[in-house]
């Protein structure tokens, strides 16, 4: 990020995750960010959701304390602002399972934590809980906001936080149904961020575990990042990671640009007015 907060690049991680093998999967995910580094200097990086491929037994924290752990040496070494993906764990005080995403600065610091609000599948059978609110978050001068998953799939959601901020952080973990195809979740993703992008004018970063994943479900391998402000220049509008594979993706998100484009529609009468 620039000193005038100008410009962010973002990265968005898809790792070949390994199924209740967390300690592999921290290391592909470890490779993944050296190998961006190397050749970028993100700003944020963002993590998919169920990150650690691991779950607690009712009751422990075993496998969110490690995640934590884990998350927060990751902002530290590389120096990079995280959206650590999501984790479920256990809330004591609740007595009931939530799907957390933390927000980490580039020493590791927590600048916010956000819980699923949409359950999916798996989730309402495990009785997770939902969570009640939003989150927005300051990035170094960046707005932020952070849902998770299925969260996307309601523009209501988007637009309750939309005025207050520029980048759209989202966490996913897609499941495929054993008769579809993951191409056909790639498209359906992408064209989701791609329409919550421009319908609201902000950046969005999707992450989602590769289709190579080791897991008892199959996975899309969704990851994108949306600039609605770079066209004509149509490919550097929606960077994606080819046939869902492992990997990542960056772009840099020019701030003042996305801001002119967005004042450009909201006078056009294609966004609210604000309040």
């Amino acid at each position: 990020m620039n000193a005038r907060n100008a410009t962010i690049t973002i990265c968005t991680i898809q790792p070949a995750t390994v199924w209740m093998e967390p300690d592999r999967t921290f290391e592909r995910i470890d490779r993944e960010l050296a190998a961006i580094c190397q050749q970028h200097a993100p700003d944020l990086a963002l993590l998919p959701e169920h990150f650690n491929s691991a779950m607690d037994e009712e009751g422990e924290t075993i496998q969110w304390d490690a995640a934590c752990r884990f998350a927060k040496d990751l902002a530290r070494r590389y120096q990079v602002n995280l959206i650590a993906g999501s984790i479920e764990r256990w809330d004591a005080d609740a007595q009931a399972r939530v799907n957390t995403a933390l927000v980490l600065d580039r020493d590791g610091c927590e600048l916010g934590s956000y819980q699923k609000r949409r359950l999916f599948g798996y989730e309402i059978k495990r009785h997770v809980v939902p969570g009640r609110d939003s989150l927005v978050v300051d990035v170094e001068g960046v707005r932020c906001g952070v849902l998770i998953c299925a969260d996307l799939w309601f523009p209501e959601q988007v637009r309750e936080i939309a005025a207050r901020i520029d980048v759209l952080c989202v966490p996913a973990q897609t499941t495929i149904r054993p008769e579809s195809d993951p191409a056909y979740a790639r498209m359906l993703w992408h064209t989701m961020a791609m329409t919550r992008a421009q319908e609201n004018v902000i950046a969005v970063a999707v992450s989602d575990h590769a289709v190579t994943a080791e897991a008892p479900f199959r996975c899309g391998g969704v990851a994108s990042l949306t600039d609605p402000s770079a066209q004509p220049d149509l490919p550097a509008m929606q960077r994606v990671i080819q046939e869902g594979a492992a990997g990542y993706a960056v772009a840099e998100i020019d701030l003042e640009r996305l801001a002119r484009f967005r004042d450009y529609r909201r006078a056009s009468g294609l966004l609210p007015p604000l309040a």
